[in-house]
């Protein structure tokens, strides 16, 4: 048996069932066995014969399988051995014993079945069971038997009610009544993409449940030992904790060192699609220059639309460039901008004449060489296929074109639609002791090769990896896509929103900073949607820590948008924790009706919100700690069934849940309104407990202990700051930067009634500071030297009115004494 250094998670070998056993100290109801490997070689499944224990020791133990059919014969390899402290390893390796080469269509690493005893227990009750799911932009968290888990009918059983779970590289089961999680990930991903999967019957524990991967249809030589994919195991109390401890250990496995800083960068796809033009992006170009350069923008990207025919492949300009991207690139550089493009350079068009030419270089399936994977959305449309990255004249046709990208002076690439060449159909290629569909090996040679062109010589050049491998390894990118597209404002709607937001951007903040720079799509602020979405997607945006990408025409950009961009800049660079993700916080819905009768309960239900609705930032300004909680809610208000007005979401969130003193009082207050929110909990009570509709004027009513309690209309975000009570004036937040002061330096407070401090804004920006804890009025208050009056703010604070005339704007606030 070997155990995790922390004691939370054993594997130990059952020789009555020649398999091994998942089990923890700590949490008596899981249990996962017995286990055992399993290949697919030349199109037939064959099982272990003999898989055995043959060493044991305190920190490793070697066991081995062999797997037989007529001339065919393979031994696999593998070790359970301690990884450090909550983790174990489990690393394999596959020999052909066989006299002849062999073709290798699956591994399963570790299997139960139910054929074979098996299961995979994580609760005393499977309803209690929450799974983590995810992919390149995709992330979910459910129960075990949720909607979005559900096969219908089972081919092989015909029985209803079957559900099944399958996530990419990494899965997390977390066990609601025991508080317990199982983690389990791929540690590398070189030339495989490895799988966690799961099937069980309604309303029981699974099954069937693997860690494996598709071969590829690897050849594999008769006497050729073969390295599998490294896996990692985790157990312990937090889910979250467990997935962030995984990424470190990956990133610590592949030295991965992140950018010092999330950057910016603008892009032309939501503006003007194929309409962008050379002017269009010069015009973006100077305001950029103007308004947000200062704030940290230095990357101008072209997306789809500069290329011959908008060919996906086509690395000319067309006619809406005239001058050619070295002109543009040099007159970029003058204003103090990267150029960046958009390219999809492994997706080959059957417009482009490289197609009819060279079909040897695209990849095929068994029936057909090359396959199409699909129409091209955009114009001019057509059949699209993948390109053959085992061949070695399509390799130097990558090269030789991302070189000529370089050589015009393209400093940022964001390489879109890689994950083509990974597609499982893909399996005909022109080399058969590379990896290509169904793995990772052939897209990461075509990474290498744009890491090396993009990054020979210029350093300061960056790439975005869109749909590549996510794992670090072999061609890894600094900066990584996390989401499905976030579209133009007003368009997709809020359900696509929280979708993106709430599950799929949520479920990947854990890898920012350990696996790259997460990039959470465009984000867009203008018009035509609403104020309130431009607000929730410069929340999400802001509070992930990643990359922002400006998708406006900002010639266009009403004023009130300009200020969302401004709060958004630059990036704080690290990201939330969504609190909810896997336990959801309790939440009720509140009638107009039932309010003004007195009544604080739900009286109509509501059933928890799907994906991440509490994202929770610690922030350390130097001057200051405090706590950033961003509340989403994503729900349209609807009349309720008896016509009594619209609903209200209300949100109860243990202060626990955020690592807070339950106990403690804090200020609270709110960045989007600028509204100053009091106490928590609140000081004021109406006579004899009475409540009514007025009472969510102040968004913040919490009257209990230990619970933050908040009441709000969606579709919208609440930003709150969180700070222990001062003895004294301070600064409770601020309207300029979402951080709510991080944008402050040096604040102090004299015990003889002097604060002061430091606005480092750019010149020309408004807004203003807000001050908590005011127990008599002022007697004065300066900015930049000027005496300027203050207002009365929400709850007793109050308003210090900013305008900058500088980069760092000196104010204080003096008190009598």
């Amino acid at each position: 048996m070997i155990q995790s250094s922390d004691n939370a998670l054993t594997i130990a070998y059952n020789p009555a069932a020649s398999g091994l056993e998942i089990r923890s100290p700590l949490w008596q109801s899981l249990s996962i066995g017995p286990l055992r490997p399993g290949l697919a070689v030349n199109g037939e499944r064959l099982h272990a014969r003999g898989f055995r224990l043959e060493e044991s020791q305190q920190e490793r133990m070697r066991l081995a399988a062999d797997f037989v059919s007529g001339p065919v014969c393979l031994r696999l390899e593998q070790a359970v051995e301690q990884a450090g402290g909550d983790c174990l390893r489990l690393a394999s390796a596959l020999v052909n014993t066989s006299e002849q080469a062999v073709t290798l269509r699956a591994v399963q690493l570790l299997a139960i079945e139910a054929r074979q005893g098996g299961i995979a227990r994580l609760s005393e009750n499977p309803a209690t069971v929450r799974i983590f799911k995810q992919g390149g932009y995709w992330a979910q968290v459910g129960s075990l038997f949720g909607q979005a888990a559900r096969a219908g009918t089972d081919g092989e059983t015909g029985k209803q009610g079957n559900v099944q779970h399958s996530s990419q590289i990494c899965w997390a089961g977390y066990d609601l009544a025991s508080r317990m999680a199982l983690a389990v990930g791929f540690e590398t991903a070189e030339r495989w993409s490895g799988h966690i999967a799961l099937k069980a019957a309604e309303g029981r524990h699974p099954e069937e449940w693997e860690i494996g991967f598709a071969g590829g249809d690897l050849r594999v030589e008769a006497g050729e030992r073969l390295a599998l994919e490294d896996v990692l195991l985790l157990a312990g109390p937090d889910p979250w904790r467990l997935l962030e401890s995984y990424a470190d250990r990956v990133a610590e496995r592949h030295g991965v060192q992140a950018l010092p800083e999330s950057p910016v960068s603008w892009c032309s796809w939501y503006p003007f699609r194929l309409g962008v033009t050379e002017g269009r992006m010069l015009e973006n170009a100077r305001i950029a220059a103007e308004r947000l350069k200062p704030l940290g923008l230095s990357i101008m990207e072209i997306d789809l639309g500069w290329e011959r025919d908008y060919l996906p492949n086509a690395f000319e300009e067309n006619g809406q460039f005239p001058h050619g991207l070295a002109w543009l690139a040099d007159r970029l550089k003058e204003m103090g901008f990267l150029l960046g493009t958009w390219k999809a350079p492994f997706t080959i068009s059957e417009r482009d004449p490289l197609c009819g030419e060279h079909p040897e270089w695209l990849l095929g399936s068994e029936e057909q060489k090359p396959l199409p994977q699909g129409q091209w959305f955009w114009e001019p449309h057509g059949e699209t296929f993948a390109l053959d990255l085992t061949h070695p004249e399509a390799r130097n046709w990558l090269r030789q074109s991302i070189r000529s990208l370089a050589a015009r002076g393209v400093r940022y690439l964001k390489p879109d639609f890689i994950g083509c060449v990974g597609d499982g159909r893909m399996t005909d290629r022109f080399d058969r002791r590379i990896v290509a569909g169904g793995g990772t090996e052939a897209a990461r040679l075509g990474l290498e090769i744009i890491r090396q062109e993009m990054t020979d010589g210029h350093p300061e050049a960056l790439v975005l990896n869109c749909g590549g491998p996510e794992l670090p390894g072999k061609g890894r990118f600094p900066l990584l896509y996390t989401c499905n597209d976030t579209g133009n404002t007003g368009y997709v709607g809020w359900p696509h929103l929280a979708e993106d937001y709430g599950q799929n951007v949520a479920g990947h903040l854990f890898k920012h900073r350990r696996w790259g720079i997460l990039q959470p799509s465009c984000f867009c602020a203008g018009l035509p949607g609403t104020l309130e979405e431009a607000r929730v997607r410069a929340t999400a945006t802001f509070m992930s820590g990643g990359q922002v990408d400006i998708g406006d025409n900002l010639s266009l950009l009403p004023e009130d948008r300009w200020q969302v961009i401004y709060a958004t800049l630059p990036p704080l660079g690290i990201a939330a924790r969504p609190v909810d993700l896997f336990d959801p916080i309790a939440a009720s819905s509140l009638s107009y009706e039932a309010m003004c009768r007195g009544d604080n309960k739900d009286d109509l239900g509501m059933e928890a919100p799907v994906g991440s609705r509490v994202w929770h930032l610690p922030v350390d300004a130097g001057w200051d700690r405090w706590d950033l909680v961003a509340l989403f809610n994503y729900d349209w208000p609807s009349p309720d069934s008896g016509g009594a007005g619209q609903l209200i979401t209300r949100y109860q969130l243990p202060l626990e849940r955020l690592g807070l003193d339950p106990e403690g009082v804090y200020w609270a207050y709110e960045f989007w309104s600028g509204q100053f929110l009091g106490q928590i909990p609140c000081a004021w009570q109406n006579p004899g407990g009475y409540v009514h509709p007025g009472d969510t004027q102040t968004l913040i009513s919490t009257r209990t202990p230990g619970v933050l309690e908040a009441a709000f209309f969606g579709p919208s975000v609440k930003l709150l700051a969180l700070k222990p009570v001062r003895p004294h004036p301070w600064v409770a937040g601020t309207t300029f930067h979402q951080s709510a002061g991080c944008e402050l330096k040096n604040l102090s407070w004299n015990p003889q009634g002097l604060l002061k401090g430091e606005l480092h804004r750019p010149a020309g920006h408004q807004g203003s500071i807000v001050l908590a804890g005011i127990a008599r009025p002022p007697a004065s208050a300066e900015v930049a030297g000027r005496s300027v009056p203050l207002r009365t703010g929400a709850n007793g604070s109050l308003i210090l009115p900013v305008t900058t005339l500088s980069d760092v704007t000196k104010w204080s606030v003096r008190w009598p004494m």
